[in-house]
């Protein structure tokens, strides 16, 4: 390992033990809620479904871009922890205590990928949720390394990953219903 590459790892360490230094019950009750299972992809497709039904719309574009997104970004994530097969940080650093206990590799993080894709697929297909799905995207990724289950380098490669399905499929999803009429589109 290059030494810019052995300096970024120590750094991603340094991050996850300090993030361990500031936890704090309150702050623990709302991490821990960010990154149940359910809220990484189920919370985007709902609020994608529901943006679409206020909207009557025919076809419920927000919804599929989201569930699209995720199921790219979910694969797509697989396969990339399979060939990178990265310890998780409480794995390799047993002074690193984990709020929960994942199986499975660390690089890049799952909930951050499909989270942000699902987030980002939304956004595409309705601008005006932009910043609040990004931002629970974001608190899911945070969520992630407060957790102890991820380190700082793996929350970025998911968001990365995870905002160029979700634009993708978003796009997409734009393109295909342009060919409908205005009112499958729900056009907001």
């Amino acid at each position: 390992m290059g030494a810019p590459v052995g300096e970024l790892v120590s750094l991603d360490h340094l991050v996850v033990e300090w993030v361990q230094d500031i936890r704090w019950g309150p702050l623990t009750a709302i991490f821990v809620l960010a990154s149940a299972w359910w809220v990484k992809g189920l919370v985007f497709a709902a609020v994608g479904g529901l943006r679409d039904v206020a909207n009557r719309t025919l076809l419920p574009s927000a919804g599929l871009a989201a569930v699209a997104a995720f199921g790219v970004a979910s694969v797509a994530t697989g396969l990339i922890k399979g060939a990178v097969e990265r310890e998780r940080p409480f794995q390799a650093d047993p002074g690193i205590e984990a709020l929960a206990a994942p199986s499975g590799y660390s690089f890049p993080s799952a909930h951050t990928s499909t989270a942000f894709a699902a987030a980002m697929a939304v956004a595409v297909v309705c601008p005006r949720l932009r910043w609040p799905a990004l931002g629970l995207a974001a608190l899911i990724g945070a969520s992630r390394m407060y957790m102890g289950v991820h380190y700082g380098i793996d929350v970025a490669a998911g968001a990365v990953l995870g905002v160029g399905i979700g634009a993708a499929c978003g796009w997409l999803v734009v393109r295909g219903a342009r060919a409908l009429p205005a009112r499958a589109l729900g056009a907001s």
